[in-house]
């Protein structure tokens, strides 16, 4: 897309040259070294002068000049702008093709973490995503119509006053409703802190937390950005198998015998990546353990509010869960999520978040905040919760008939994704070529796990985004490809 904004043009003069050469030599070289990109759109002749202070027929001419040799075009009432391509025999800027800039040589920390795309590139007519609400069915125009108003009213000083360093005051006090009423925590909003979406959380619960050297236990497949963020806090990882029952307890045990563990990172409500539902034995289990080996529970919540079947409470919901530090958010589709723990720990966790989100977002969260106190939130949370319920159904009994013999499958208990574990081992990069040829996507296989695993990899597969035809269609597709791999 090109700009419709005139870039800035600076330029001293020496008495050495003539100024139209000067002219045309600072574009140039801002063109050569990418400052000025391909359609970007330079001031008019007359503007440009008197910026410059010189004859307008002095830019003219240079502009002209730069135009014959291909460094600019310019067309009727667009304007004079940067071409697409370089003349011919130059190199560099707009065709990329110039040596790269010199590499800092100050020491800094190298950070290189890749992600796999919740928005993968190309056109695919099904993309099975790791298991997103459908964007169609975001409260766009509630929430809109919050914002608006609260934008229009008089005393609009009011919103800034109510931020904290936790966050909106009267949205703690709704999450702390929500936590207390609906999830069974018994906590006040001296235990919250507010955040920009669950990675920020969790990246600042790491910071929060951990120390150089620190060692924490995952979840083994497990949630990678999780991963990345205890690991840029300095920690050591230690993968604990997580199957159909949930975490391996013994092996968890047998790591807290030989290793001190200072944290455990785990998915119990709906397991990342394999949505198992951690049974209420198995948290009791884990509550033990961390008192008796001295370890805090990072305990994210990342989709409690779709949960299909028998209600559980989180674990920091149960007793003995004083070394729970407890993640969720107020709606899956909004980037208003939270960070739940003891007192004094919420205190630094909110010093991190001022220092990285001073400002925060006080109009989204006041808005929020308002929707959550009207009863809006809960609403379309209710209403969607039957939609995905619908979904589910649909993908169930299509993976029943369509996947025997394929992988196995287990019925997840809420969630927006199903899990199913190939019973033969097969290259990720040709599974994805397969998906991909047939018009479809899903996430790599591989982002689940430790880059040594070498089995049968399960795959993750959100039903939520998909409208019922969809799901219909792709997993048809998705059968046939495995089935000729």
């Amino acid at each position: 897309m090109k700009s419709y904004r005139h870039v800035q043009i600076q330029l001293s003069f020496n008495s050495k040259e003539p100024i139209y050469q000067q002219i045309k030599a600072y574009i140039i070289n801002e063109i050569m070294r990418g400052r000025l990109l391909p359609g970007a759109l330079l001031p008019g002749s007359r503007v440009l002068a008197q910026q410059l202070k010189v004859n307008r027929n002095t830019v003219i001419l240079a502009y002209e000049q730069l135009t014959a040799a291909g460094w600019l075009t310019s067309q009727y009432k667009s304007g004079t702008r940067v071409s697409d391509s370089m003349p011919a025999g130059q190199k560099g800027p707009p065709g990329q093709e110039a040596p790269p800039k010199p590499s800092l040589h100050i020491p800094f920390r190298h950070v290189n973490i890749s992600l796999s795309s919740s928005n993968p590139p190309g056109n695919y007519d099904i993309i099975f995503d790791d298991g997103r609400p459908d964007l169609n069915l975001i409260p766009v125009a509630e929430i809109s119509r919050e914002c608006r108003r609260l934008f229009q009213q008089e005393n609009q000083r009011q919103i800034f006053s109510n931020i904290t360093e936790r966050g909106n005051e009267l949205l703690l006090q709704e999450v702390n409703t929500m936590l207390n009423n609906d999830r069974g925590l018994a906590v006040t909003t001296e235990n919250i802190c507010i955040t920009h979406g669950m990675q920020m959380a969790l990246y600042l619960t790491a910071q929060t937390l951990l120390l150089p050297g620190d060692h924490v236990a995952v979840e083994h497949p497990g949630y990678q950005p999780a991963w990345h963020a205890f690991k840029i806090a300095g920690a050591q990882l230690h993968y604990i198998p997580s199957d159909q029952y949930g975490i391996n307890i013994e092996q968890l045990e047998a790591s807290c015998r030989t290793t001190r563990l200072k944290a455990l990172y785990i998915t119990p409500h709906h397991q990342y990546p394999t949505t198992t539902t951690l049974s209420v034995e198995k948290r009791m289990q884990l509550l033990a353990l961390s008192k008796q080996y001295n370890f805090v529970i990072i305990e994210d919540d990342y989709d409690h509010e779709y949960h299909f079947h028998s209600h559980h409470i989180p674990l920091a919901g149960m007793e003995h869960a004083d070394n729970v530090i407890y993640l969720g958010s107020v709606m899956h589709t909004l980037p208003i999520s939270f960070v739940c723990g003891p007192a004094a720990f919420i205190n630094s966790l909110s010093a991190y978040r001022s220092i990285v989100n001073h400002e925060g977002d006080p109009v989204l969260q006041q808005a929020v905040a308002n929707l959550m106190a009207a009863g809006d939130i809960r609403r379309h949370i209710h209403n969607t919760r039957y939609v995905y319920m619908k979904r589910l159904e649909l993908a169930n009994s299509i993976i029943h008939s369509i996947f025997a013999g394929q992988a196995h499958y287990s019925r997840p208990q809420g969630g927006l994704a199903i899990w199913l574990q190939l019973h033969k081992e097969v290259e990720a990069a040709q599974l994805l070529r397969k998906v991909q040829s047939a018009g479809m996507n899903l996430v790599n296989p591989l982002s689940y796990y430790t880059p040594h695993y070498n089995s049968a990899p399960g795959l993750r597969l959100g039903y939520a985004s998909l409208e019922e035809p969809l799901i219909i269609k792709g997993l048809g597709k998705l059968a046939k490809v495995i089935q000729q791999l």
